[in-house]
């Protein structure tokens, strides 16, 4: 049993050797690859004389990746040493130039100059958050309303609706220690759910608006930015970044900047301790408006 065993092995092993040698020609030499088998078999002694028992030869050759990083990003220990920070901070988000986006977004800002007043178009937001029993303590925005004028008027209709469906008595559902404070779930107030204003939403969508635009850049703390689970599915859920979060740059729409009251998100963000992000005090926000 352990004789024929072996030489079954030995038989598998050969024919396995054969294939091989088979392939190996076949991929050194272009005229040997297109040879008919019959004239292959004069090459490479052992191959077997009827056409049916040949086994079938793959001469597709794999290609292997290129480039400079390499598959297994090579050169980032390098880089790293030489100061340009690890794998996750190389590459276009570490080479971004933030003092040339910062005034882009005053640019973009400094835009709701052109608005008529006659129009009384809302410029800026407040939130009154409040943790706990504690006193809620007031955080402004300033909108850009004139470069994003729909995912501005869905924002600030939720902060003016005083009947269910605001973001009145809304919680902090989520904090980020690496990105920011998340909230503006309007349904379960959990971050699970979220819709626009009725008044915004369209009869093919009314949950959602579009992308209007990637025009403010997620440079550092305070930037208020939509969030959403996919492409052109802005509900009512938003964030206010803590840090510089240029992962969010062409995926979030953000459309406002905290212009009073960053002690109060930075407080939030550190203070409140979390359950695998979720806070375990209510961080709720306590009452909501706008201003022209």
């Amino acid at each position: 049993g352990c004789t024929s065993h072996c030489d079954g092995r030995k038989a598998k092993m050969n024919a396995c050797s054969r294939a091989s040698a088979r392939l190996l020609v076949r991929r050194q030499s272009p005229a040997v690859a297109a040879l008919a088998p019959s004239d292959l078999r004069t090459l490479i002694p052992g191959l077997p004389s009827h056409p049916s028992s040949s086994p079938s030869i793959d001469i597709s050759a794999r290609r292997m990746a290129t480039g400079s990083r390499g598959a297994r990003g090579h050169g980032w220990l390098r880089k790293y040493r030489a100061g340009l920070g690890g794998r996750h901070l190389q590459g276009r988000w570490h080479y971004r130039d933030n003092d040339e986006l910062n005034s882009i977004n005053d640019e973009v800002f400094g835009m709701n100059a052109l608005l008529n007043p006659d129009d009384n178009i809302p410029t800026e937001a407040y939130l009154d958050l409040q943790v706990g029993d504690e006193e809620p303590r007031r955080v402004m925005i300033e909108l850009a309303s004139a470069a994003l004028p729909k995912t501005i008027e869905n924002f600030t209709k939720l902060c003016q609706e005083k009947e269910r469906g605001g973001y009145e008595s809304t919680s902090v559902y989520r904090i980020e220690k690496t990105v920011g404070l998340c909230l503006g779930d309007v349904i379960n107030n959990d971050g699970t759910s979220g819709r626009c204003h009725p008044s915004v939403g369209t009869t093919t969508s009314p949950y959602t608006i579009k992308d209007e635009g990637y025009l403010v850049s997620h440079t550092g703390p305070g930037i208020v930015t939509m969030s959403k689970p996919g492409v052109h599915r802005n509900d009512s859920r938003f964030l206010i970044t803590t840090i510089s979060a240029p992962q969010l740059d062409g995926r979030f729409v953000a459309f406002g900047r905290i212009k009073e009251g960053m002690d109060v998100i930075n407080e939030i963000a550190t203070g409140v301790f979390t359950k695998r992000g979720v806070p375990t005090v209510d961080v709720k926000v306590a009452a909501c408006g706008v201003q022209s």
